[in-house]
This record gives C-alpha cells, structure tokens and sequence, in this order.
C-alpha cells in the first residue's frame, strides 16, 4: 500500500479560508444591515422633524388668519372691492349717458340764430319749448301768409331735421301758427 501524505496544514488553510469567507458574509450581511437601519433612522428623522416643522407653520397660519385685525382688513379689502365695482358700472353708466348727451341735439345761440334769421317781416314768436328732440315755435303775424312764410324759411335751411308746420288760426286781425321742428342729433 501506498502511503499517503497527510497534510494537515493544507487541510487547516482550506478550513480557515472557508471559515473567513463565512464571517466576511456575516460582516458583510450585518454591515448592510446596520447601514440600512442607519438610513431608515435618518431619513425617519428627517419626516418628524418636517412634520414638525409644519405643525408649527400651520399653527402660526392658523393664529395669523384667526387674528381679528386680519380678519378685520379681509373685510374691509372686500368690501372696498365691492365698492370699486359698483363705481366702475357707475363709471360706464356715465360714459353711456355722456354718449348719449352728447348726441342730443343742442338749443344754442347757432340754433336760435338760424331761426331768427328765419322769422318774416311783422311776425313775433309768442312762446318757444323744447323737449329735447322737439323745438316748438308759436307765432303770431298781422298777415296770415307768415306763418307759412316762416315755416317754408326753416325747411329751406336745411339745418332742422324736421319742420313741421299745420296751419294758422286767426283771431281778431291775427294769425297765430305752432311750428315744430325736430332737431338734428349732433347740433
């Protein structure tokens, strides 16, 4: 029989290899874990510390929206907003109505003259209205031809949107006419 060398060293070396690749495992698996733990603690820290930090943002929130002074201006803001509303349809109200006015037909000295320059020899004006749209003349003449005479002169100008005239009444000698002109928009 052959004899075989026994080696114990080789033997021990191998077993002392496996029994440190073993440990390092362990090492290994126990660092991970402790590094894991490490993070997980940190990173739990982290979240208490902001849950922290915004319970007590919200609180000062909570104490500033709560305040009566605050709460006393939001009231006066809002009702000021609602004041500067109401004035701004009050502002295109008045733009609306300046639009309009300044359409109206205008009773003026340029008006009164063109009727004036219009009025017939021995003819008076008793009364004169307007309306607005509507300038009313009464007239009285010693002859019954002027009060259409002075109608006929207001048409001829061209100025008055309308003339309207319907006729005399005479009364004792006089010749009382109504004429009625319509004013143009703008003048």
């Amino acid at each position: 029989m052959k004899k075989r060398n026994i080696n114990l060293l080789e033997n021990y070396l191998l077993t002392e290899k496996k029994r440190k690749n073993t440990s390092k495992t362990g090492l290994n698996f126990i660092a991970i874990f402790l590094i894991a733990v490490l993070l997980l603690s940190a990173y739990s820290l982290k979240l208490f510390l902001d849950d922290s930090s915004l319970k007590e943002s919200n609180q000062q929130l909570q104490n500033y929206v709560s305040d009566p002074a605050i709460l006393k201006q939001v009231s006066d803001i809002t009702l000021k907003q609602r004041q500067l509303t109401d004035l701004n349809t009050i502002l295109v109200d008045i733009k609306s109505l300046n639009t309009v006015f300044d359409a109206m037909p205008e009773l003026g000295s340029v008006v009164l003259g063109k009727i004036y320059a219009c009025i017939p020899p021995d003819t008076s004006i008793l009364n004169l209205s307007f309306d607005g749209q509507w300038l009313t003349l009464e007239t009285v003449s010693s002859n019954y031809i002027r009060p259409s005479e002075f109608a006929r002169n207001l048409r001829n100008t061209n100025f008055f949107e309308e003339v309207s005239y319907y006729g005399y009444k005479n009364e004792v000698s006089r010749f009382y006419g109504t004429i009625m002109i319509a004013m143009k928009v703008g003048k």
